[in-house]
């Protein structure tokens, strides 16, 4: 029970992240925006921001109450209604704040550039912060710990040094087309990528 609840967030987190990139492309391409992420922006988020926290929560922690809950039915899906119910809106509302975040500084200091930062920025820190939402679909992250998983916390936190490392050294801003950030738009991100994690 506990590797099948492990195989079943670790997919579940995968999938949504990928929702979450797909919807703002889709979007941002319906409506006649430019391309809101660079394609080294979606390669770093599927490599960094998404796989490296999905190979910690496929060794988190078996719930001590496994055992308690009754047995799933032989042919019960893994993938159900509800689970791509739960996806979808994984994907929606990490769409929503990335996208966000990118007409803001597009529409209010007319830099594309910088709209792209915003948006990176935001939807790498929503994806790493809802790494520890994925642990359970019952109990709240303050109920589990944030140290319960300490490969988890470890890696979430160095994915956070990796992120603020591109946008201010020199070797790598070039690369992905960043800029060094303020305190304050580390706020701002900081606040809309908990958006999805706080919801669910």
């Amino acid at each position: 029970r506990g590797i099948y609840d492990n195989i079943a967030k670790t997919l579940a987190y995968l999938l949504g992240g990928n929702a979450g990139e797909l919807t703002v492309m889709l979007v941002a391409a319906l409506i006649g925006w430019p391309l809101p992420l660079l394609p080294i922006h979606l390669l770093w988020i599927n490599l960094v921001t998404d796989g490296l926290p999905a190979l910690a929560l496929a060794t988190d922690p078996i719930d001590p109450g496994v055992l308690t809950r009754p047995p799933r039915r032989p042919e019960a899906q893994l993938v159900d209604w509800n689970f791509f119910k739960r996806i979808m809106l994984v994907g929606c509302l990490t769409a929503g704040v990335a996208l966000s975040a990118f007409a803001y500084e597009w529409y209010i200091d007319n830099n594309l550039a910088d709209a792209r930062d915003a948006a990176f920025s935001t939807l790498v820190i929503a994806e790493l912060l809802r790494a520890f939402g994925a642990r359970s679909d019952t109990r709240t992250v303050w109920q589990m710990g944030l140290l319960s998983n300490m490969h988890l916390f470890v890696t979430v936190a160095a994915s956070f040094a990796l992120q603020l490392a591109i946008h201010h050294l020199l070797a790598l801003q070039a690369p992905f087309s960043t800029t060094p950030i303020s305190l304050g738009q580390c706020v701002a991100s900081l606040g809309l990528g908990a958006v999805p994690l706080c919801v669910l």
